[in-house]
């Protein structure tokens, strides 16, 4: 089942939620899009099926979602901190490569996993 806006406006105090959205739900759709987007590439990265019933991706995808109606009301150390979180969601999902240095990013600079990782 895909996630739906009001499954993010759970995730938010009614008060915060209205302050970013103002009453245009259309701010979490848009959202709601970018991070699947952005996990989709992730997901795609580690060689793993995007599926937003898999609760790893579906936490994944709310968080980068919050993350991003965060930066759309400039709340910027807020997104940061759920982008921080996404990422360290993300991070064991990751294949281990023996080029890469672990340092916590998802894209440019990976965290990686164990060598039997099995998408968790």
């Amino acid at each position: 089942m895909l996630i739906d806006i009001y499954e993010i406006q759970d995730s938010f105090l009614t008060e915060d939620y209205d302050a970013i959205c103002r009453g245009d739900d259309s701010i979490v759709e848009e959202s709601l899009e970018s991070a699947r987007a952005y996990i989709g590439l992730v997901a795609e990265r580690f060689g793993i099926e995007y599926d937003e019933d898999d609760p790893v991706l579906r936490l994944a995808v709310k968080k980068w979602t919050i993350a991003q109606m965060y930066i759309f009301a400039a709340e910027w150390e807020t997104a940061e901190n759920y982008k921080k979180e996404c990422n360290e969601i993300l991070s064991p999902l990751a294949p281990v490569q023996e080029s890469e240095k672990p340092t916590g990013k998802v894209f440019s600079e990976v965290a990686t996993g164990s060598s039997n990782w099995k998408g968790y």
